[in-house]
Formats: structure tokens, C-alpha cells, sequence
């Protein structure tokens, strides 16, 4: 479960993997590369085992946030989705599973007072970048209708269980 202490730390951290992960071989960091002249070191690039897949799946383990902190991860998000190469906007996806109190933030009787929050979530899952799932059993326990939720977001039987089940599948946790 991710603390509120390590949120902004995590959130750093993504960023982090997904811009370096995105950066085109012929680039670095600080620009376009620049031939070395005759005779001097090159440094050669950190590059994965041979075969090895790089890693596009992510999830977040999100329990007892604000709406803001949740807001302020999207728009992170969103951020580090608008500045990723065209190549890799449609192949890295984070799966963000909300159990607890957190829930309470989509349940549409709410809309008007989280509509940014609501709002940011649907338009990073239409692009297919954020998947949100929420736990129905947290729904559940706080008299809250399924039915009352956004289309766009996925309920799973129980968030604990959904995060691992997406660690089997090879996510890899923010």
C-alpha cells in the first residue's frame, strides 16, 4: 500500500522511469547527442538483458488519500503521458486500484464537488494510459451504488486481490 510519505516520492519515480525510458537513442538527457572526437571515451548506454522486455505496465496501490493528492498524482500523470515520445503513449499503462475511503471520490452524488478529479481520470483512461479499478467491496462497505459510478471505471471484487493479481501479470508497482 502506498503511505501518503511515499506518494510524492513515487510519483517522482515514475516520472523519472517513464521520460528516460522514452528518450530516443540518438538523444540525451541534456539534447541532441554530440559526436565525440577521434580518440576521446564514449560512454555507451545502460541497455536491458538481451530479451528482456521493457517495462510498459504499472499500478498504484492508492488507499486513504486526499482528492487532491489523488488529483495531483493524475495530473502527474498526465504530464508525463503528454511528454512521452508518440511511440510509447499508447503502450505504457497504469493501473491505479482505489479501495477504502478513497472510492467515495467517484461515486457520481459527488460529481459537482470532484468533477477535476472525475474528469482528469476519464480522459486518461480514454487514452488509454491510466485504467482505474475500484474496489467494490469498498463500495460496498460505504452504502455506495455500483451503478451510481462513471462508466469508464472498472470494479474489481476486492482491491488487495486485484493488486496482486496484477503483480502475477508482471505490473510493476509505483
Amino acid at each position: 500500500m502506498v503511505t501518503r510519505a511515499s506518494f510524492h516520492v513515487l510519483l517522482m519515480a515514475v516520472y523519472v522511469v517513464l521520460v528516460a525510458c522514452g528518450q530516443p537513442e540518438s538523444e540525451s538527457a541534456n539534447g541532441p547527442a554530440v559526436a565525440a572526437p577521434p580518440g576521446a571515451a564514449v560512454q555507451l548506454p545502460v541497455t536491458p538483458a538481451i530479451n528482456a522486455e521493457p517495462v510498459t505496465h504499472y499500478f498504484f496501490d492508492v488507499y486513504g488519500h486526499s482528492a487532491d493528492e489523488i488529483t495531483a498524482l493524475l495530473m502527474r500523470a498526465k504530464a508525463t503521458h503528454d511528454n512521452l515520445p508518440e511511440s510509447l503513449q499508447g503502450a505504457v499503462n497504469i493501473a491505479m486500484v482505489l479501495h477504502g475511503p478513497d472510492v467515495a471520490f467517484f461515486a457520481s452524488d459527488r460529481y459537482d464537488e470532484y468533477r477535476e478529479l472525475v474528469d482528469l481520470a476519464r480522459d486518461l483512461d480514454t487514452l488509454g494510459y491510466v485504467d482505474l479499478k475500484i474496489c467494490a467491496a469498498s463500495v460496498r462497505n460505504r452504502g455506495l451504488d455500483a451503478q451510481r459510478f462513471p462508466s469508464f471505471i472498472e470494479f474489481v471484487p476486492y482491491g488487495p486481490a486485484e493488486v496482486n493479481r496484477l503483480k502475477s501479470e508482471g505490473y510493476v508497482r509505483l
